[in-house]
């Protein structure tokens, strides 16, 4: 992943800008030049909900000036802005830890967008959200959720502005009722930890089980999925439950049951249906080999396993069926990206008792 970090000093006697951004530069605040920092505030800290193992369905709000400014698209230092380039695209950091939490546990990703852009210019920003959050003023969004009744666990995602969320996650807060669902914030910063985030976003959501949040340092943000992983096992946070539909497995005299998930790769392979491959067994964890053909739809893969999830690796085009040792730390992470396209809900034992090479044949 090529990193390209670019932060503007901005100095004045007595006083200095504390870093708060979501690896965009967000808008920093005037702090006392002493040791220390209001913003990292222990009662901000005290989240002590909890969530049932096996979540519902999730989703993945955040906000990031990267999709909220009109940016060139050759965007660089002339414009303050700290952006990391993936394969090409342009992504601000805020969006990079949504994405790992979307790796780790699922859910639906959702860029928190207002209708009107905010500056490009780093003095115009900062202004601009010390006078919204001043005025208490709350960005009209240009887009909105259409139905948050499915989602049972909302993660919240934004750059710790002047020590506390941007205004748009209090419009984004807001204009829902969470009081029924489970709501973990996250994120990023330029040093100074949450701030009062976490107690503004207990505010805004009333009634809503807060979860305890991470804060994550912009510059560490390339080097933070297992942090997130970590993160995410300690508040008991589980993949989010199958969603899709019913499947049969037959290999070796077994028949076994699962969920197909509902994505653009899974619905293509499982057109496919039936569909027969030679699956081998592999490290004792899973039966994998070549699909018969190579599906056009992919998406950013993971480097994690559940006991039990058929996936995909675009890598190398083969279908797998991991069956044991997801805990394993000797096993349990990949050397290449996997894609979950179902799960088997079956029993697993048999997959031990089979032979090394088998015909797996996937069907409705």
């Amino acid at each position: 992943m090529k990193r390209l970090f670019i932060s503007l000093l901005l100095l004045i006697p007595v006083m200095t800008f504390a870093g708060c951004s979501d690896g965009n530069d967000g808008p920093q605040t005037n702090l006392p030049e002493t040791p220390g920092n209001p913003g990292n505030d222990n009662d901000d800290n005290d989240n002590s909900g909890t969530v049932t193992p096996g979540n519902g369905k999730i989703l993945i709000a955040y906000f990031s000036r990267w999709g909220n400014t009109n940016y060139s698209a050759d965007v660089d230092a002339s414009t303050g802005a700290s952006i990391i380039v993936d394969k090409g695209t342009h992504r601000g950091t805020t969006e990079v830890v949504a994405r790992y939490i979307q790796t780790a546990v699922g859910g639906d990703l959702h860029l928190i967008e207002t209708s009107d852009p905010y500056p490009t210019e780093f003095d115009d920003v900062r202004d601009q959200n010390h006078a919204e959050q001043a005025a208490g003023t709350l960005p009209e969004l240009k887009n909105y959720i259409e139905n948050i009744d499915q989602y049972d666990i909302v993660f919240i995602g934004y750059p710790n502005w002047a020590l506390d969320v941007p205004q748009a996650i209090r419009s984004f807060l807001s204009s829902y009722d969470l009081s029924s669902k489970t709501v973990v914030p996250f994120c990023t910063n330029d040093g100074y930890g949450a701030g009062r985030t976490y107690n503004s976003v207990r505010e805004e959501a009333t009634g809503a089980n807060i979860l305890e949040g991470i804060a994550i340092e912009a510059s560490n943000v390339p080097s933070a999925e297992s942090q997130v992983q970590n993160w995410l096992e300690r508040i008991g946070i589980e993949r989010e439950d199958p969603q899709g539909a019913s499947i049969r497995i037959t290999a070796g005299g077994h028949t076994f049951t699962g969920e197909w998930l509902d994505t653009p790769l899974a619905n293509e392979i499982r057109g496919m249906f039936p569909l027969t491959a030679t699956l081998g067994r592999y490290g004792g964890r899973e039966y994998y080999g070549s699909m018969p053909q190579r599906p056009t739809h992919t998406e950013e893969g993971q480097l994690r396993f559940e006991n039990g999830d058929i996936t995909y690796c675009p890598s190398n085009n083969t279908i797998a069926i991991f069956y044991a040792k997801a805990d394993d730390p000797d096993m349990g992470q990949l050397t290449m990206r996997i894609i979950p396209i179902g799960k088997v809900t079956s029993d697993l034992a048999p997959f031990n008792e089979m032979d090394s090479r088998l015909e797996f044949t996937f069907d409705n």
